[in-house]
């Protein structure tokens, strides 16, 4: 029987970049559908998404929606000049709550005003809000998102390389452009579903915590920061559903490109990791280890219920295949 040899095949590593562009795409998309018109309901710019500084007077501050009244105390952001006059009025500080103190009874008429219709505009804002948030479609969010053309873009750069590293040892039938296109539609309607069942979950949980924001002292502070918070969530999901979807479609384009030119194993391969972004123990067991595409092995945590996948197909996995072939020596 003839010796055969293993050949191993250079792995197709794809560029940060191709992910990178859906990953602004989909911060883009939530940015100025979802949470710009919120901050317009509040009167406040869509650059206090990040961050916002105060420094009005108390009459100003309460007027504005900067510092509310609650149950006997002012809360808020309080500069010198609120300070100040919050003191002279015969408020003491808390330090445990940082509030102000003062009975509702040594309030001035001007100010009982102020904080009254406050109370009824901030009331009216949030019902504005809400009235909004119950008619944004998570569908029509959906649709607006174009992946399908930056995938496609993906899916050339991969089976380029692909075609470059198997050409010499093997026929491949060529890829055409509709075929492409069609596996680029199909992962671009799969993104549509994950930002739509996201956007649908994000508006229930707004509308509630919105909600619970007439009730605190500090009203629209907190009513901005629910809106931050959340914001700052779409964007760490963008990230995570940029680089999970990217992966997998070129993990599983690529194993479905090998298997088509008659190459069924690889070695598993491992990136070098760091120590912000380390590689999973379980993964790195894996390293040099010969698998089949039609046979992964479990990249599971020991202990947790059992999934087998292919490099790159796990949840932010960065690992990657080194297809090999048996050829007679």
């Amino acid at each position: 029987m003839a010796k055969k040899k293993i050949i191993e095949l250079p792995p197709i590593k794809e560029a940060s970049d191709e992910w990178d562009k859906l990953e602004k795409e989909l911060r883009d998309l939530w940015r100025r559908a979802l949470y710009v018109p919120l901050m317009k309901e509040l009167g406040y710019p869509q650059k206090m998404l990040n961050s916002k500084k105060s420094d009005e007077a108390l009459a100003d501050a309460l007027r504005y929606g900067r510092i509310t009244f609650y149950r006997g105390q002012f809360s808020g952001r309080f500069d010198a000049a609120t300070s100040k006059e919050l003191k002279r009025l015969g408020a003491k500080w808390d330090k445990r709550t940082r509030t102000f103190r003062l009975p509702q009874s040594s309030l001035t008429p001007e100010l009982r005003g102020l904080i009254a219709a406050s109370d009824r505009q901030f009331r009216a804002k949030i019902a504005d809000i809400d009235k909004k948030l119950s008619q944004i479609l998570p569908d029509e969010i959906a649709e607006q998102l174009q992946s399908a053309k930056l995938f496609d873009t993906s899916l050339w750069k991969v089976d380029r390389e692909f075609r470059k590293n198997v050409d010499k040892i093997t026929v491949t039938p060529q890829l055409t452009k509709e075929q492409r296109r069609k596996i680029a539609d199909e992962w671009g309607e799969n993104m549509k579903l994950w930002v739509k069942d996201w956007t649908a979950e994000e508006i229930v949980k707004l509308r509630k915590q919105m909600q619970s924001t007439v009730f605190t002292g500090n009203r629209y502070e907190s009513a901005v920061k629910t809106i931050q918070k959340s914001y700052g969530v779409s964007q760490n999901k963008a990230k995570f559903l940029a680089r999970q979807e990217t992966n997998l479609l070129m993990a599983k384009f690529k194993e479905t490109r090998y298997i088509d030119a008659g190459i069924v194993e690889y070695k598993w391969g491992c990136v070098a990791g760091s120590k912000n972004h380390p590689v999973r123990p379980w993964h790195k067991a894996l390293e040099g280890k010969v698998f089949r595409f039609d046979n992964p092995p479990i990249t599971t945590k020991p202990g947790t219920p059992i999934r087998r996948n292919n490099p790159g197909e796990d949840y932010n996995c960065r690992c990657f295949a080194r297809p090999i072939v048996r050829v007679e020596d």
